[in-house]
């Protein structure tokens, strides 16, 4: 039985979380060009943006 290596770990969620970054800042994109998606969906979007860029930082260091 292989071993699960500590580095492949923290690999593994620095891609997740790249990808979970990319999707939200498509989604946000799409939100804020749409006038007719609620401007409380908007701003929560947003919210949810800034705190995963947030995330994506902090795992960085």
């Amino acid at each position: 039985m292989r071993r699960y290596d500590e580095r492949e770990h923290f690999s593994e969620i620095s891609i997740l979380l790249s990808e979970i970054q990319s999707d939200v800042e498509q989604l946000n994109s799409r939100a804020q060009s749409m006038p007719q998606t609620p401007q409380t969906l908007r701003e929560g979007i947003a919210a949810l943006a800034d705190k995963i860029d947030a995330l994506c930082d902090l795992s960085r260091r």
